[in-house]
């Protein structure tokens, strides 16, 4: 309908109306560009906005990358230096593997010579000196090794041995004893001579302890054990036996008796010549005064007198003065009494005191030994034979002047 009335209209009259379409059309277009233009800041700004973030990203990425790299370089050098150490630890252990040897000396009984204690610090250089070269030298003729480090532990009773030098007469080595203490253990850094007190056992707590845990140390190689004298380390060394360890362990001898059960163990040993006391502290002397006491010895033992027969008429009976010239002629004055505070009589004993100091003898001989009728006429009559008695004394013996010189003997 619009258009047919446009068309009825005159040729001239849609210029206005285009016109106002045009602008209407412009419009639009100027709202929209002012639109895309806004747009276009917003735009504009919100890029500058990322573009800062994105730079402020880029600084941190930077940054981390920096010290990504750098934690790299430290974590290569910490695994290099990491390497070189592992390397240095595996030639260490190669080179302590096998040939550590520890020596453990009970001083009680492994004393040094007295002529070395008695040199103080010198004598204690040189027994250090002489220690490890024997110790040294034994290894290397059984092993053929001689690259070894060495550890030397001694244990003793400080005050024990001092006293003990005393009473065996050595004041030079109770003198110089502390003196050679220190140079021992001031020859080498690994000699330690240790004082651990009179408490009974106290050197064998502190050996055997070591003892238990040297032994099963795989670097340690050799053990040289210097308690040979005390059996009371033969249950510890053959328990260490039967764990398997007897190959590491080596006895070194300072008596030259060794205790019993100790070489039952069957383990390989040796002894340094001139470096301990080969036999234990006796004690001195008995002072010269008692030797100077006389000992009684026994007397010599007389020849036993025989009394000659009494003659006396046949058939007659001997009378009781008779029997008692015949006892007063024995000598029964050299018989002391048990109690020497009592005063012996200066006369002849008395008939009764005779006969109960007389001892008895098994036989008695007759008084006649010629078998004349007088003894048979004794036996008639029940008279007592009178016998022939000798009495032998350790001491002395009276000799009866009424018999006879050729009688006496």
């Amino acid at each position: 309908m619009i258009y047919e009335n446009d068309k009825k209209e005159a040729p001239g009259s849609h210029t206005p109306l285009a016109q106002n379409n045009v602008g209407i059309y412009l419009e639009q277009l100027r709202s929209e560009i002012i639109r895309i233009l806004e747009n276009e800041t917003s735009s504009r700004v919100t890029i500058k906005q990322l573009e800062n973030d994105l730079n402020i990203h880029k600084r941190a990425l930077s940054s981390y990358e920096t010290e990504r790299v750098h934690s790299e370089q430290k974590l290569q050098d910490s695994l290099k230096r990491t390497e070189e150490l592992e390397k240095k630890a595996d030639d260490l252990e190669k080179q302590l593997k096998g040939h550590r040897v520890v020596a453990l000396l009970d001083g009680d009984g492994a004393i040094f010579n007295s002529q070395l204690i008695s040199q103080g610090q010198s004598g204690g250089h040189i027994a250090a000196q002489k220690l490890s070269d024997a110790i040294m030298q034994h290894l290397a003729s059984t092993n053929g090794v001689n690259r070894y480090q060495l550890w030397v532990y001694i244990f003793f009773n400080r005050r024990g041995l001092i006293d003990t030098f005393g009473r065996a007469g050595l004041a030079a080595a109770k003198n110089k004893f502390d003196d050679f203490i220190m140079g021992f253990n001031q020859a080498a850094e690994r000699f330690i001579m240790l004082d651990v007190g009179s408490a009974k056992e106290a050197a064998d707590a502190k050996i055997k302890a070591l003892l238990e845990d040297e032994i099963r140390f795989p670097q340690t190689e050799k053990i040289i054990f210097g308690g040979c004298h005390d059996n009371g380390y033969v249950t510890t060394i053959r328990s260490h036996i039967t764990s398997g360890f007897k190959n590491k362990l080596i006895l070194l001898r300072s008596y030259t008796d060794m205790a019993a059960g100790i070489n039952e163990l069957e383990l390989p040993s040796f002894s340094i010549p001139d470096l301990f006391i080969s036999q234990k502290l006796g004690m001195p002397a008995p002072p010269s005064h008692i030797n100077s006491i006389p000992v009684p010895t026994l007397a010599t033992v007389p020849t036993p007198v025989v009394l000659p027969p009494v003659e006396r008429p046949k058939g007659h009976r001997p009378s009781l003065s008779n029997i008692r010239q015949c006892f007063d002629a024995l000598p029964f004055a050299s018989i002391e009494p048990e109690d020497s505070s009592r005063k012996q009589s200066s006369q002849p004993p008395s008939y009764s005191s005779a006969l109960q100091t007389v001892p008895k003898r098994a036989a008695t001989p007759e008084l006649d030994p010629s078998g004349n009728s007088s003894s048979s006429d004794e036996s008639e009559h029940g008279s007592p034979n009178i016998p022939q008695i000798s009495l032998t004394n350790s001491r002395s013996r009276r000799i009866n002047p009424n018999i006879l010189l050729s009688k006496r003997a």
